[in-house]
């Protein structure tokens, strides 16, 4: 599984546009082969700073998401409409367990790494 999000600082006048682009996306995100859940969290202390998290059942069904259309209007949106500041992350679980003497014993394996496309 791969839990996908960004972390995106919207300008305050522009906070309703970005909610409502979001919107019109969600239902075709979350029917895309491979979607397990789709969620935008705005923060309970600065309404302008939002989280998107994303959850797809492989790295290919992500990849796939990335390339699609949906993401260039969303990447789009967020280019146009933050103040800049915005990250993307995905968390890749690797279907094991780990252990190591750096590590305790029967770990789970993820990966934490930016996406940059």
């Amino acid at each position: 599984m791969i839990v996908n999000s960004a972390r995106i600082t919207v300008r305050p006048e522009k906070q309703n546009e970005f909610l409502q682009t979001i919107k019109q996306l969600l239902t075709s995100i979350k029917s895309a082969k491979g979607c397990v859940a789709f969620n935008v969290y705005v923060d309970a202390v600065d309404e302008n700073s939002s989280l998107l998290v994303s959850e797809w059942e492989t790295e290919a069904d992500l990849n796939r998401h990335l390339g699609s259309d949906d993401f260039a209007v969303l990447r789009g949106a967020i280019a146009a409409l933050s103040t800049g500041a915005y990250e993307f992350t995905a968390l890749v679980y690797a279907g094991g367990r780990q252990s190591s003497p750096s590590t305790a014993a029967g770990r789970d394996v993820v990966q934490l790494r930016p996406i940059t496309r």
